[in-house]
């Protein structure tokens, strides 16, 4: 008795080793695959296009690299979903939700009408020509030489 029970514990020990073995390859298959397709992400700008080859498809050491790298697109390049891309709602019954209070810088209309008939004020720059100083010059030549032929 003592004999079988000893015998079915070092199978189950056996069984059990094994079983931890077959999980810690499988874990380091998976750490290695992650690895490798952190390592695609981060080569995606040597790809192929249409126009140029890449610098992968160039190498006989590893073929499918190219279609690693299409397959494992970059992290960062990903557009976030957000809620409103989750929910559709449906246009013909959709309500906005009733305003607490009327929102804006609304003003009184005497007032606004007021403001926009109001007389212009227009600064000095605005008021004076753009030649303004070139026609005083040349009024003033014309003074001097008027006063030269008296």
């Amino acid at each position: 008795a003592v004999v079988s029970t000893q015998s079915t514990g070092r199978t189950r020990l056996r069984e059990y080793a094994e079983e931890m073995k077959k999980r810690e390859e499988i874990e380091a298959e998976l750490g290695e695959l992650e690895r490798y397709n952190k390592y695609a992400r981060s080569c995606h700008y040597m790809m192929s296009t249409q126009v140029k080859p890449g610098v992968f498809l160039k190498s006989s050491e590893e073929p499918y690299f190219e279609e690693q790298i299409k397959a494992v697109f970059p992290k960062n390049l990903r557009k976030k979903k957000t809620i409103w891309h989750k929910e559709k709602v449906d246009q013909s019954t959709f309500e906005l939700p009733p305003l607490r209070k009327i929102q804006g810088p609304f003003k009184n209309p005497s007032v606004v009408y007021l403001q926009r008939h109001k007389s212009l004020k227009p600064s000095l720059k605005v008021q004076t020509s753009f030649n303004a100083e070139e026609t005083a010059k040349e009024y003033q030549k014309q003074e001097e030489w008027c006063k030269r032929v008296i």
